[in-house]
């Protein structure tokens, strides 16, 4: 049996859609999951199509109402939504492909805009994912920070790489700097913005209108890159 196929479903307003089915050996009931890719259903392996669409139906008011919430928020993005086998580094999109190796390296190709992932145990891809954007952030960060805090004459303390949901950088009153390990995942622009918002906050701790005056000073583009951050950041993710 396929452990992951599609059915087609009719919701409550007469539209369309197709829903991915899940077939998971560790599910031990049926669950429904919608987000900005779309609908995906986990079930139990053995668990009938007659089961898993009754199941659908009786969820259909509440599938339709996300669906709707997602639909507003993906029309207000600046690319499309990302699938399952696609990622974003650089503010760029490119397609994922995971090869079982003995030896775990990353291969990126610009011209084929696809990133090629060599690893042990493919059911792991996640965390491979999260690895390679951690050393791509920390490379990063090796050079950008150094390089911001030199011109804006700001010293700070260690610079660290975290798993963060809610915040792309913060720093502390002992003058460290932490950014979101999805840093790489931005757009050039958006990742000079952080560092130089994070580094200016050890100046000023806060965000008053002198703090935002000395980021506008800085980077007098900061209005264009927050509004960025509000309307994509929260998309950007591993899924």
């Amino acid at each position: 049996m396929n452990p992951e196929s599609w059915i087609e479903i009719v919701l409550s307003d007469k539209s369309f859609l197709k829903v991915r089915l899940i077939r998971n050996k560790r599910s031990k009931r049926l669950s429904i999951k919608v987000d900005r890719s779309g609908i995906s259903v986990m079930s139990p392996v053995n668990e009938d199509i007659a089961t898993i669409r009754n199941f659908i139906n009786h969820n259909n008011a509440w599938i339709l109402k996300k669906t709707k919430f997602y639909a507003k928020l993906n029309n207000k993005l600046d690319y499309s939504p990302l699938q399952k086998d696609e990622i974003i580094y650089l503010g760029k999109k490119y397609k994922m492909n995971f090869v079982k190796d003995t030896f775990q390296y990353t291969i990126l190709s610009e011209n084929l805009m696809k990133i090629t992932f060599h690893v042990n145990d493919r059911r792991t891809y996640n965390r491979n994912i999260i690895n390679w954007y951690r050393e791509q952030t920390k490379k990063l960060l090796e050079n950008k920070v150094p390089f911001f805090g030199k011109m804006l004459s700001i010293s700070y303390g260690k610079v660290g790489v975290r798993s963060q949901k809610l915040r792309w950088g913060s720093c502390s009153k002992k003058g460290n700097l932490n950014f979101n390990l999805l840093l790489s995942a931005l757009p050039i622009n958006i990742i000079d913005y952080i560092i130089i918002h994070e580094l200016f906050h050890l100046v000023e701790f806060n965000h008053s209108d002198h703090f935002w005056k000395l980021v506008g000073d800085a980077f007098p583009t900061y209005k264009y890159c927050r509004d960025w951050l509000k309307k994509n950041g929260a998309f950007l993710q591993v899924h």
